[in-house]
């Protein structure tokens, strides 16, 4: 019989993690033509990869379910991208908007609530917790018409 191939991440290996989480090289020229397909498949592969650190490593609470991973998974497959953000942010965001929320006790409902509140219905699509107890968010890739991301 032969030997599975042991290398560091290459075919056969075990270190996923390596293969996954290898950073695209910034010297990289991508082709005008190609550029706005380039930054789709970067936003896609940085959301699976959020994905995929739900399913390994250590946890500090619950993970998120299978379903919950398979509905984000068809939001991706949709033009969704993942983004996180922690309660503390969702706890500024919720004294922006005048609405109550406690840390301790938030859902990933109020979270929803709150985030559709101060960027509209139609770019928050789904909120789960992470194992990490902050909170894994489904958005539009755009908003107002630029690319969007949870201000810091």
């Amino acid at each position: 019989m032969g030997t599975i191939n042991r290398g560091s991440a290459g075919w056969g290996s075990n270190n996923v993690g390596a293969i996954i989480g290898a950073k695209p090289k910034s010297d990289v020229k991508v082709s005008p033509n190609y550029r706005a397909c380039s930054t789709t498949f970067q936003s896609k592969i940085h959301s699976f990869k959020t994905l995929f650190n739900q399913t390994c490593g250590a946890a500090k609470g619950p993970r998120p379910s299978t379903a919950v991973l398979n509905t984000f998974a068809n939001w991706i497959d949709k033009g969704a991208i993942v983004q996180t953000c922690t309660g503390a942010q969702v706890s500024r965001w919720a004294r922006q908007c005048k609405k109550n929320y406690n840390t301790r006790t938030g859902t990933p409902t109020t979270c929803r609530n709150i985030l559709a509140t101060t960027f509209g219905k139609n770019t928050i699509k789904a909120v789960a917790r992470t194992k990490t107890g902050s909170y894994m968010v489904a958005t539009t890739p755009t908003w107002k018409g630029k690319p969007f991301c949870f201000p810091k």
